[in-house]
């Protein structure tokens, strides 16, 4: 998705919810890890239970309060399509969501994207859109506006970055990337 400082949408490839509904069923064993992520204000991050035994996700819920709302089942609040399905917790769980999403038979209707911080034992996932990634939103959106990629300049600190610094033909690393 890309949005302007003021809100305004510009680009966006959506989940469809017959994808989204699939994919909370086969990661129903990490429903305490799981949320919905829409386009929409102001709740726009859904959870069906939140997980306050975690002190990551418990500050999360604290700071931003404002923009999560609650399904119980979390599949009720599928009355649109979502940006994303995530899931996030302790590494080694998050492993064995992952495990089951890549190997789902629906696979090819969504893409995984993992980010993991071994050293805060904290991993989170992305199911996406199969055609969603930094670095295609990037390009689509340099191609709409006509820059070509040597204008573009990307800045990342992460290994969901590594698709939009390799489209970039500036790439900017920050310092203080891939230590957590």
């Amino acid at each position: 998705m890309i949005r302007t400082q003021d809100g305004q949408t510009h680009l966006r490839h959506l989940l469809p919810r017959k994808t989204a509904m699939r994919v909370l069923e086969i990661t129903r064993p990490w429903r305490d890890s799981t949320a919905v992520i829409f386009d929409r204000p102001p709740e726009n991050v859904i959870l069906e239970i939140f997980a306050t035994d975690d002190p990551i996700r418990s500050a999360y819920y604290a700071r931003n309060k404002e923009f999560i709302g609650q399904a119980v089942p979390l599949e009720s609040c599928l009355t649109e399509d979502p940006l994303q399905v995530m899931l996030s917790g302790k590494v080694e769980a998050m492993r064995d969501a992952e495990a089951v999403l890549r190997g789902a038979a629906t696979a090819e209707g969504f893409k995984v994207a993992a980010t993991v911080y071994e050293s805060r034992d904290f991993s989170m996932i992305d199911v996406l859109h199969p055609h969603c990634s930094k670095g295609a939103a990037l390009a689509e959106w340099a191609t709409l506006r006509g820059v070509t990629r040597e204008e573009v300049m990307a800045v990342g600190d992460n290994h969901n970055d590594l698709e939009m610094l390799s489209y970039a033909g500036v790439p900017v690393v920050m310092a203080i990337a891939l230590r957590s």
